[in-house]
């Protein structure tokens, strides 16, 4: 008996280890640099865009690390800003991500402040899309960035209504193959759509239980459940919309650290594998519920 239950107490120190690990910075320094891009197809609609990436020193505008790392992009919600996640945002790029952010203009907090909100949530997949060829493009205008843009693959997440945009941005764009939704403003019958598509996709959805815009059990989870495998679940119990975000007056500093903790703990490891390609990090996916935080994985 005390050796199964020092058993148990090692594979459970192990078990917080590896979340602590994955919660914490990674090994790479990051930089930051703020972008703009032009699509012209589109009677010269321009994004602002800020970009995370592997640097030499952590600063803005730092000079990169001379090699090439797989590109996420990152999607904010109605009248958000690009600016709003840079706990995950910086993260990332720390553990070998280029993440892009673009501004959704025309819905973002200072449209909505001025009541100029002039687009509507079907832009938000072209933009995505825009943003996503021209950081693949090393001729184009941001061709020094492109050159550090590792692959065709490319990451989404999308908070709220930046979730409806990852899941409908894959339909037009075939480069987008592995999502994570924040608590995203989907529709349940849009998972049929996208899990038919034929380029092969990896998904990860996130809600919270005391989330009064997009609700967990008639929204987030039922959307899960029709998406073909790869597809893994994470709820947050007692979480709140906006505590997938930066900050929220929903929430003590606490509670948002738990629910950005659970982002951070989930995101990269599902990153790393299904985007990097690095496997060893399956491991870090399997099925588990603390109380407050749970994974549901359907790897296969």
């Amino acid at each position: 008996m005390a050796r199964a239950a020092l058993v148990l107490l090692v594979l459970a120190a192990t078990a917080v280890a590896h979340a602590a690990s994955l919660t914490s910075p990674g090994k790479l320094r990051v930089g930051v640099a703020t972008l703009s891009v032009t699509d012209q197809s589109r009677e010269g609609r321009t994004l602002p865009v800020e970009i995370w990436y592997p640097a030499r020193t952590a600063a803005r505008g730092a000079e990169p690390i001379e090699k090439r790392y797989p590109l996420i992009l990152m999607a904010h919600g109605f009248c958000g800003s690009r600016l709003n996640y840079e706990y995950l945002t910086t993260h990332l790029a720390s553990w070998g991500f280029i993440v892009a952010a673009p501004d959704f203009t025309g819905i973002t907090k200072d449209d909505c402040d001025r009541q100029q909100v002039t687009i509507t949530q079907d832009d938000l997949a072209p933009d995505l899309a825009f943003v996503c060829r021209v950081l693949h493009d090393v001729g184009g205008p941001l061709g020094q960035w492109a050159a550090h843009v590792r692959g065709e693959p490319t990451g989404l997440v999308g908070h709220s209504l930046g979730g409806y945009g990852i899941v409908q941005a894959p339909i037009i764009e075939k480069s987008f193959t592995t999502m994570v939704g924040l608590a995203p403003a989907i529709h349940v019958g849009d998972a049929d759509a996208v899990a038919q598509l034929p380029q092969p996709a990896a998904w990860m959805m996130m809600g919270a239980t005391a989330d009064i815009l997009v609700d967990y059990t008639t929204q987030v989870e039922p959307f899960f459940e029709r998406l073909a495998a790869p597809a893994f679940l994470v709820r947050v119990t007692g979480g709140a919309h906006g505590g997938f975000s930066d900050s929220t007056s929903a929430l003590t500093a606490d509670e948002l650290a738990v629910q950005q903790d659970a982002v951070k703990r989930w995101a990269t490891p599902f990153f790393l594998r299904y985007l990097a390609k690095k496997k060893k990090f399956a491991r870090h996916l399997k099925a588990t519920d603390d109380g407050t935080v749970a994974l549901v994985a359907r790897p296969k």
